[in-house]
């Protein structure tokens, strides 16, 4: 079906009647690579648009050389996607285990409990806010915005190997403050 260097030129001029030709084609296919894989209640189109969204941006980027490589290219995408709900997914039961270890997320907060928290919600921002710059962006990028290592490094400029060293250093050095000064308990 997609197999003529002209639809590969018209993708690459952004012919919508191409776009939707190739959306057709390979949808329902991508959507259920990632239902066979992924278990439970996930919202697969989310992650077929990403796939998409990478496909577009790797055309345009001239990533795509042949028509033959269509398919390769795109279930190359979604396994990489795949790759990245699942990085999440554990990073995420990796930080409700922590915190379910620090605090009982089911029971009410009692006022004092609340005030304890918002004492340490508020030490946490001073000590934040007391470091280096490129450690508040890497901390920033990493936690809040959930970049990867790799974005942040390329984002910044500075090494893989720098950005995690900086990142485990000011983790460290808050932590060592906040037990240096009582703040928790």
């Amino acid at each position: 079906m997609m197999d003529d260097e002209h639809f590969l030129a018209r993708l690459r001029d952004h012919d919508p009647e191409a776009q939707k030709k190739l959306i057709r084609e390979f949808n329902p296919r991508i959507f259920i690579y990632f239902r066979n894989r992924i278990k439970g209640g996930c919202n697969f189109e989310d992650l077929v648009q990403d796939v998409f969204g990478a496909f577009f941006r790797g055309l345009d980027q001239g990533k795509l050389t042949g028509t033959a490589w269509i398919a390769p290219f795109m279930f190359g995408i979604a396994k990489r996607v795949l790759f990245n709900y699942f990085y999440k997914q554990r990073k995420h039961n990796e930080i409700q285990r922590n915190l379910s270890g620090i605090c009982d997320l089911s029971s009410d907060f009692t006022e004092a409990e609340r005030l304890d928290n918002l004492k340490l919600s508020e030490e946490l921002n001073r000590l934040i806010a007391g470091l280096p710059q490129i450690d508040r962006v890497i901390l920033n990028a990493f936690y809040l915005e959930e970049r990867s290592l790799g974005e942040i490094s390329a984002m910044t400029g500075r090494s893989k190997h720098y950005i995690s060293v900086r990142k485990e250093r000011a983790i460290k050095k808050i932590r060592n403050e906040i037990f240096r000064r009582n703040v928790y308990r």
